[in-house]
């Protein structure tokens, strides 16, 4: 039976292809070697170059708006918040103001030196002071919002004054259905914390060069949109044209519980407890405005200001225009209220509405201010700031 079984036939072993087997250790190594490129990028990033925490943004606008530059160079940074003349860290003896406010503030017109912040600084230094200015401007928001916005802002600059400037944005930014519900106000300005990727970004160069390329690009889309030769002045009389075809209404009916200025003093108490935090001192002001109790209709085709008709927004809804008589009663109550406010808590207050004369040589919108009109607003407003910053500086 031995004899009848088949001889044995040994297995033949392939030997793997010598290509195959570095491929193989390559690939099983391969997260090892992108740890170790991570590693050298970051170490390369802290020692040789360092990629900023948060990259500058940078427009170059060009256009013709009455009273203003023609060429203008914006530098904000995520927050939007325009960082003039601030040193990191903060030189000794030096006082560090945040402004906080609307268009005026925001001022996309206007090269730094010729806002109302870019002169008072420069009027302060002038005085002998030593001041440094960053300043947060935002269009149709209320209070409250811009509060909540700039809150992280005002935490992370520690700034030594906050300069408030409000009293437009509340009276037309919200709808004609308002209803106030304060649990929701309260959870508005409460602040959030730090995303995972704000705490990252401060150890890991590899995300902060992620957030810088993501910012060349989106910076590079801006300009080919934004920084076209008479966009922004388009875009604003594009605007001008679509409110002034607006049913006009007599007046928007505030009356408690549905009132604004309820959620514009729960943003001022806000804004109390966030200086007392940060150490700040506290100053407010009133918006200036082209609006009067009399406006001309000339001057009403340069507003801007008009009224959502429900909080919801549904194409069925239509915006309403309401008359300039009532937007500056609006403005006034606004104003009363921040000014018992101001009393109550001893906060220096002064209501710029009415100061600069209202005309096409201090205003470009409603309340957009030509160079001229940022002139007039810090002429105002030093008396108010300076004794602030001395008593600042002599600590």
């Amino acid at each position: 039976p031995c004899l009848s079984q088949p001889p044995f036939q040994p297995v033949a072993h392939h030997r793997p292809s010598p290509h195959l087997s570095v491929l193989s250790k390559i690939l099983r190594r391969l997260p090892l070697y992108a740890l170790l490129l991570v590693a050298l990028f970051e170490a390369a990033g802290w020692l040789i170059f360092k990629f900023p925490l948060d990259p500058p943004r940078t427009l170059l606008l060009k256009n013709d708006l009455p009273g203003c530059a023609k060429d203008v160079k914006l530098v904000f940074d995520r927050r939007q918040t325009r960082r003039f003349s601030l040193a990191d860290p903060k030189p000794p003896g030096t006082v560090r103001i945040f402004c906080l406010g609307g268009w005026a503030t925001l001022a996309m017109n206007q090269n730094d030196p010729d806002t109302w912040w870019g002169r008072l600084q420069s009027a302060l230094i002038a005085k002998g002071l030593k001041v440094e200015i960053a300043a947060r401007g935002a269009e149709r928001t209320s209070l409250a919002d811009n509060v909540a916005l700039s809150s992280p802002i005002i935490e992370s600059l520690k700034p030594d004054i906050i300069i408030v400037n409000a009293g437009f944005d509340d009276t037309v930014v919200h709808p004609l259905d308002y209803q106030y519900n304060p649990a929701a106000v309260a959870a508005r300005l409460t602040p959030t914390p730090p995303s995972l990727r704000d705490q990252l970004v401060r150890f890991s160069q590899s995300v902060r060069f992620k957030r810088w390329w993501s910012t060349r690009r989106e910076m590079g889309l801006a300009q080919n949109t934004i920084g076209r030769t008479n966009a922004l002045r388009t875009s604003i009389t594009n605007a001008q044209a679509a409110v002034a075809k607006l049913p006009v209404v007599d007046g928007v009916p505030r009356t408690p519980p549905n009132d604004p200025l309820s959620e514009y003093l729960d943003a001022l108490k806000a804004l109390d407890t966030l200086a007392a935090r940060s150490g700040a001192t506290l100053i407010l002001s009133g918006e200036p405005s082209l609006l009067g109790e009399f406006t001309s209709i000339s001057d009403e085709e340069l507003l801007l200001g008009y009224v959502s008709a429900s909080t919801h927004g549904t194409r069925a809804d239509r915006p309403a225009r309401p008359l300039p008589s009532w937007v500056h009663s609006e403005m006034n109550r606004f104003a009363a209220a921040t000014q018992s406010h101001a009393d109550a808590h001893r906060i220096p207050w002064i209501n710029l509405n009415g100061l600069i004369p209202r005309n096409t040589h201090h205003f470009v919108t409603d309340v957009m201010l030509t160079d001229a009109g940022a002139a007039k607003m810090a002429e105002f407003l030093l008396p108010i700031v300076e004794p602030v910053v001395r008593s600042k500086s002599s600590r």
